[in-house]
C-alpha cells in the first residue's frame, strides 16, 4: 500500500502579484511583479533563477508587466568566458587590488561605502535613503548560501563588494556597490571580471547578472561579458 502523506500548504510555493507601480527603469511605464517567499522553499531558488527570477532578502520576484517585456534576464557562460582586449585593460587598472570571499555580514565599513555609492550614482533612487538596519537586512537576510565578494586596494581599504548567491552550479550577483571615484577606471567591470574568473576556478556554470534592458545605456555594460544569454519567451538564447 502506498503511503501518501499530505503536504502542508506552507511547503508549497505561494506566488503573489504586486500592484502596479511606476517603472524604475522606463519612463511612462508601470511595473508589476510576481513574487514568492522562499524562506521555507529555498530548494526552488535554482529553478526560479533559471526562469528569470531575482532574489531580494527572502523573496524571489520576476517582472510580469502589462504590454511590456523589456526586462530580459542576462547570464554569462562562465566556462567559455574570455577576456577581451578592453577587459584586459580594465584588469591592468587594478592590478594592485585583490578580492576575497567573506560572510554576508554588514559592517560599518560596507554601509559607508554603500552610502557613498548611492549618493554618487543613484541619488533620489529607491535605495538612496536606506538606513543601516535596512542595509543589514539586505546583506544578511538570505535563506540560501550567500556571501560577499569583497574588493580591497593595496592599503586594504574596502573599495567594492558584490552580494553573491552561490548554489552548486551557478553564481548570481544580487547587488554590487563600489567607490565611485574609481568609476572612470572601470571598477564595476573589474568586479564582474573577477567574479567570472573566480567562477572559472571553482568550475561554476553561469553567472546571473540580473536584468538587461536594450533601451537603457546604463545596462549596456552587461553585454561586454560574453558569451551571454538572455531569457526570451522563457527560452535562453545566445545574445
Amino acid at each position: 500500500m502506498i503511503d501518501i502523506k499530505p503536504k502542508s500548504a506552507l511547503e508549497q510555493p505561494i506566488y503573489m502579484l504586486t500592484k502596479a507601480t511606476s517603472c524604475p527603469y522606463l519612463n511612462g511605464k508601470v511595473e508589476k511583479r510576481i513574487a514568492t517567499d522562499i524562506s521555507v522553499n529555498k530548494k526552488i531558488h535554482k529553478e526560479l533563477s533559471i526562469n528569470g527570477f531575482r532574489r531580494v532578502e527572502n523573496w524571489m520576484y520576476r517582472p510580469v508587466c502589462d504590454n511590456c517585456s523589456a526586462c530580459k534576464s542576462y547570464r554569462v557562460d562562465i566556462k567559455k568566458f574570455k577576456l577581451t582586449k578592453s577587459l584586459k585593460r580594465v584588469l591592468k587598472n587594478f592590478e594592485n587590488f585583490n578580492y576575497s570571499l567573506a560572510k554576508n555580514i554588514a559592517t560599518k565599513e560596507s554601509f559607508e561605502l554603500f552610502r557613498k555609492y548611492q549618493l554618487a550614482r543613484h541619488a533620489g533612487g529607491s535605495m538612496s535613503d536606506m538606513d543601516e538596519d535596512e542595509f543589514k537586512s539586505m546583506i544578511e537576510t538570505s535563506p540560501i548560501n550567500t556571501s560577499l565578494l569583497e574588493f580591497r586596494d593595496k592599503f586594504k581599504n574596502l573599495i567594492g563588494a558584490i552580494l553573491l548567491d552561490i548554489d552548486e552550479k551557478n553564481l548570481s550577483a544580487v547587488y554590487s556597490f563600489f567607490d565611485p571615484k574609481f568609476n572612470r577606471l572601470g571598477l564595476g567591470n573589474y568586479m564582474i571580471i573577477q567574479c567570472l574568473l573566480f567562477g572559472q576556478i571553482k568550475k561554476y556554470k553561469y553567472l546571473y547578472l540580473g536584468y538587461y534592458i536594450k533601451e537603457l545605456s546604463s545596462m549596456s555594460y552587461k553585454s561586454r561579458f560574453r558569451p551571454g544569454q538572455i531569457l526570451n519567451n522563457n527560452q535562453w538564447e545566445n545574445f
